[in-house]
């Protein structure tokens, strides 16, 4: 019996990438469908954490714009080349446009910083783009997936291990609070108290590990939550 190589194994976000090319194409309907479906979604992840509606739709402006190879300095590779159909579109879109904010946000903070020369403005210069290329190292976005998901594992492992076993016999297994009291031969109040203390205890290390990773991503628990709601893959 002939097995399927890594090679021709079905992508699992197969109809996003269809969706992209056919968009790239310049298929009427394939953008009209992009564009109706991302455009809004995009502003939302924006908009509920906080950023102004103008900014949030002018920043997802300037990316669906880039989408299709639209750039500030002319026409450019289309963003969605990139796109290869490894994580859903939504995912891969809302990565770029919470890095792009967070960019946008240090440019601000470092913009002060930077040097200023005689003939900026007569050149039209954006300070930070002139020494961009050489602080590219420096200020290279972490992945918000990586983040993320780096922060919620540092959170479940930092449960007691009895803990977690609970944790994951309720709320993946559905083994209701009545028979993990009898498993565990404690009073049902026992388990309803320790299942919710691990439900904040989660919350919290997660909360930290995300400051400590990037102090500049100010994200609540309900972000978090929308976030991985809106489709983004720890």
């Amino acid at each position: 019996m002939s097995q399927t190589s890594p090679e021709s194994k079905p992508l699992k976000h197969a109809q996003d990438l269809e969706l992209t090319q056919r968009a790239i194409a310049g298929e009427d309907e394939a953008v009209r469908a992009f564009q109706s479906e991302y455009q809004p979604t995009l502003e939302r992840v924006l908009m509920s954490r906080g950023v102004d509606k103008v900014a949030a739709e002018d920043l997802v402006a300037d990316i669906m714009a880039e989408c299709f190879g639209a750039g500030k300095k002319g026409e450019t590779t289309p963003l969605l080349t990139k796109f290869e159909g490894r994580s859903s579109l939504s995912t891969w879109l809302i990565r770029i446009t919470w890095n792009r904010w967070l960019d946008l946000k240090r440019r601000d903070k470092f913009r002060g910083d930077l040097p200023q020369y005689d003939d900026d403005e007569a050149r039209g210069v954006d300070k930070f783009d002139r020494v961009a290329d050489e602080h590219d190292d420096e200020l290279i976005d972490e992945d918000l997936g990586d983040i993320m998901g780096s922060a919620i594992k540092t959170a479940f492992a930092s449960l007691e291990p009895e803990t977690l076993l609970m944790l994951k016999l309720s709320y993946l297994h559905g083994i209701s609070q009545t028979v993990l009291a009898q498993m565990w031969q404690v009073d049902q109040t026992r388990v309803s108290r320790t299942l919710s203390s691990a439900r904040e205890q989660i919350a919290s290390v997660t909360m930290q590990q995300i400051q400590a990773s990037d102090p500049d991503l100010k994200l609540d628990w309900d972000d978090f939550k929308r976030l991985c709601a809106a489709g983004i893959e720890l």
